[in-house]
């Protein structure tokens, strides 16, 4: 069936009709005319010469030509229009009167599609013949075209492209491909391609283009016709990087959803130590009030005593729980972590396991950290405990190492991190123990509360660390393997500053005139009644009056009513109704001057976040001894008296 030529594609064929014989241009002019389905613009010619310069002015889709011409042969005008120099390329239909095959042979081979002889012609074999002819000229070249851009498509396509017959070898491989299995054009071919396949599939597969290095490759699938025969086109994608970053995304979240899950325990952990503290507040102070009315030899003195120190020590962990919170008071200096190590080594090596070997690798000249000594001196000694007890009843070594980090010497990409990595030139402090190590699963729940691979969970253990790492902007870095040893490194940005010398606000007693016949008066303004009764007791046994206010509201009325007797005022932090920071702010409109004691559950720094006022005479963290509030009473009492005494001062 002939191939129409579209209006899309030609919108006028232009044909020349090259022939001495007036009839027989007429004849073919009229035929092709009735039978084209094209608009038309037939020149006719009588001589070569002719047909010649109108091809240089406007080549022609396609030419009749005859054998003989009046100048020149037929073959004669083939070689000239064919030439070099020649813009012509339309298709050129050789006719002669005679038969003859050598002119036939010598026609093609000067360029013509087609030879035929004019006795064999007629309307419509000759425009079936002209249209395949045009038609040819057109496509090929289209084809041929996308051919080439198909290859190079192929060739430079990124991603692996393979044939792939039904008996499973492979028929053609692109480059992307021969990169991937690592083998050249001429080994793939023909082998099998080692992978199931089936039509529309996508799976991912992995290709060992290196001994024991397997490649994540992404293979879609697709049926297609290759050489006349059905096979697949497989395509492979490299997804090395997007399983790379699928990975550090993942690790990423897992590390945010730690990090949440640690600040709402810290949260939590600093509510509870708060009314934890409370509640020791009373055990210490009525124990301590009750040792104070004992004599000496009282039987009942050495339980007592048990109740102090065992509310002291609940204390302890309520700080802990601070810590684990980030709610730790820091007292920030400069120092140098190979000096500080240098002078924990002697009470390392007395405090723990015989069992265990110390190794020392400090660096001489590190740069300071801006770090809170005691704090710090907490941090390794969690770390190096809990390496000695790794050891359980074996020997083991515990090296201590520190060095000058640069981003570039180690990425930490191996390790389970937790906080932001420095971006520039940092201290390190790496703890290694032959201990018995861990599951890499396991790292990330060491640093929950009471997490023990050893024995019950008996304290915060490393989640106190993460407070404490936070604050002094240092990031933790773990790794382990089972009976071979973990290994923790801490980073701490360096720094060439000293830290600022705050100087707190500058407090004046006021010289109270209070009568000599009546007691000075303390006001007691806390939501816990048990506290207010333990303080009200203390200050008794001081001599002094004691006033009481369960809330900030309450607070007010008693101080606008006794405000001239008041000595000092005992404020907690956090009151329902009306909270410490807006009473302050009510009296000191009524006694700018008032001495008050801030106390809280809370250490003395978060306290000092919750509470914008720095105008305190002290602070004071529960639970406290009876002492410790006598002591800070007694001080602004004495203070009290010098102003009072030096009146000009």
């Amino acid at each position: 069936m002939p191939i129409r030529i579209e209006k899309s594609q030609l919108t006028t064929l232009r044909i020349f009709i090259v022939e001495d014989s007036p009839s027989d241009r007429s004849t073919y002019t009229r035929w092709i005319r009735r039978t084209a389905p094209s608009r038309l613009d037939i020149q006719e010619m009588e001589t070569g010469a002719q047909a010649w310069e109108a091809c240089k002015i406007s080549p022609p889709h396609c030419l009749l030509v005859d054998d003989q011409l009046p100048d020149m042969t037929g073959l004669e005008f083939l070689a000239k229009v064919r030439g070099p120099h020649s813009q012509s390329k339309g298709p050129i239909i050789f006719l002669t009167g005679y038969g003859n095959e050598e002119i036939a042979a010598q026609a093609i081979k000067l360029g013509a599609q087609e030879y035929f002889n004019k006795n064999t012609l007629s309307e419509k074999f000759l425009w079936h013949h002209m249209e395949q002819a045009i038609e040819q000229c057109i496509t090929i070249p289209r084809i041929r075209s996308l051919e080439r851009q198909s290859s190079i498509i192929l060739q430079s396509s990124s991603d692996g492209i393979l044939v792939v017959g039904h008996d499973g070898l492979i028929r053609f491989s692109n480059p992307a491909a021969e990169q991937l299995f690592q083998k050249t054009s001429e080994h793939l071919t023909g082998s099998p391609f080692g992978f199931p396949v089936a039509a529309n599939q996508t799976m991912e597969i992995e290709i060992m283009s290196e001994p024991g290095r397997p490649t994540p490759v992404e293979m879609r699938v697709v049926p297609i016709e290759w050489d006349g025969e059905p096979a697949f086109l497989a395509t492979l994608r490299d997804v090395t990087e997007q399983r790379r970053a699928e990975d550090e995304r993942r690790r990423h979240e897992i590390e945010r959803q730690y990090s949440q899950k640690l600040e709402s325990l810290g949260v939590l952990a600093g509510g509870i130590a708060h009314d934890f503290n409370n509640l020791l507040m009373t055990i210490v102070a009525r124990s301590g009030l009750a040792l104070r009315s004992l004599p000496p030899d009282a039987p009942a003195r050495e339980h007592l005593d048990f109740i102090e120190k065992a509310g002291l020590r609940g204390g302890e962990l309520a700080n802990q729980m601070l810590a684990f919170a980030g709610q730790t008071r820091l007292d920030f200096q400069v120092i140098n972590i190979s000096n500080l190590l240098g002078e924990m080594a002697p009470f390392l090596r007395a405090t723990l396991s015989k069992r265990s070997t110390f190794e020392y690798d400090l660096a001489p000249s590190l740069p300071p950290i801006r770090a809170d000594q005691a704090q710090l001196r907490q941090i390794i000694m969690n770390i190096v405990v809990n390496a000695s007890e790794s050891f359980g009843e074996e020997d083991g070594v515990i090296s201590i190492r520190t060095f000058d980090w640069e981003p570039t010497t180690e990425n930490f990409q191996s390790w389970y991190v937790i906080g932001e990595l420095p971006y520039s030139r940092g201290v390190a402090l790496t703890i290694q123990d032959t201990g018995c190590g861990m599951a890499s699963d396991t790292i990330p729940k060491i640093f929950d509360p009471f997490f023990s691979t050893k024995l019950p969970g008996r304290g915060l253990g490393l989640a106190a660390l993460l407070g404490l790492a936070q604050a002094h902007a240092a990031s933790i870095a773990v790794r382990s393997q089972p009976d071979v040893g973990t290994e923790f490194t801490l980073l701490f940005p360096a720094t060439t500053r000293s830290p600022s010398t705050k100087k707190g606000p500058v407090f004046s007693i006021p010289t109270q005139h209070a009568s000599p016949t009546k007691k000075p008066m303390v006001l007691v303004v806390d939501d816990e009644e048990d506290v207010r009764v333990a303080c009200s007791m203390i200050f008794e046994e001081m001599g002094l009056q004691t006033l009481v206010a369960s809330d900030g509201q309450i607070g007010i009325q008693v101080f606008q009513q006794h405000q001239q007797e008041i000595m000092v005022v005992l404020l907690d932090l956090t009151m329902p109704n009306m909270d410490g920071q807006q009473f302050l702010e009510h009296i000191q409109g009524l006694n700018a001057t008032i001495p008050v004691i801030l106390s809280s559950g809370y250490s003395e720094e978060e306290a000092m976040k919750r509470f914008h006022n720095p105008n305190m005479a002290a602070f004071i963290q529960k639970p406290y001894q009876v002492e410790t509030l006598i002591a800070k009473v007694e001080e602004i009492r004495q203070k009290q008296t010098t102003s009072s005494n030096n009146p000009g001062l």
